[in-house]
């Protein structure tokens, strides 16, 4: 039996997605920023766990996240963050981006770290799922295997083009 690819993202899929980000502190109190990627609970005809366990493995995979191991792995510049509060998270494999408004001092604040914890959720949450729902969410799937991870660098954006900033936090530091 052969292993199929995991599919490329549509850009249907990428806009159904749902992402969340937020500020957090290591058990060593250095701050980092976690950004969650879900899919919603099934809505159409067909669409089953299985179904939606493939698409978030291609999203997965474009977004050069993997299992949890013992080396997190870094994906690259995968976030640029714009004036106006916008944040684009970009995949391979497609033009087409996630698109994320969060305020801009929390875009600020991220642009500084030069760093996010990319998790890619293979389990559907709900849209509306906040607070301790996510963290729920996160703990049983960070238990059972069913989430995605990697350290993705964010770049600045604008008309004269983005610039790679320093990195504040190491790979290293994610998990302490």
């Amino acid at each position: 039996m052969t292993a199929h690819a995991p599919p490329v993202p549509t850009p249907g899929l990428i806009a159904s997605l749902h992402v969340r980000l937020w500020l957090d502190l290591t058990a060593g109190g250095r701050q980092f920023a976690p950004l969650l990627i879900t899919h919603p609970p099934a809505r159409r005809t067909g669409e089953d766990a299985a179904t939606i366990e493939a698409r978030m493995r291609g999203v997965a995979e474009a977004l050069g996240a993997s299992p949890p191991g013992p080396l997190l792995p870094e994906s690259g510049p995968r976030l640029t963050v714009h004036g106006g509060g916008l944040l684009l998270v970009h995949l391979d494999g497609t033009p087409h981006a996630l698109r994320l408004h969060q305020p801009a001092r929390r875009l600020h604040m991220l642009a500084g770290l030069g760093q996010v914890l990319l998790a890619v959720g293979l389990d559907p949450l709900g849209p509306h799922a906040r607070g301790a729902a996510v963290d729920r969410y996160v703990e049983a799937a960070g238990e059972a295997g069913r989430v995605c991870f990697a350290a993705a660098g964010v770049l600045v954006g604008g008309r004269s083009g983005r610039r790679r900033l320093e990195a504040v936090n190491r790979v290293e530091q994610w998990g302490s």
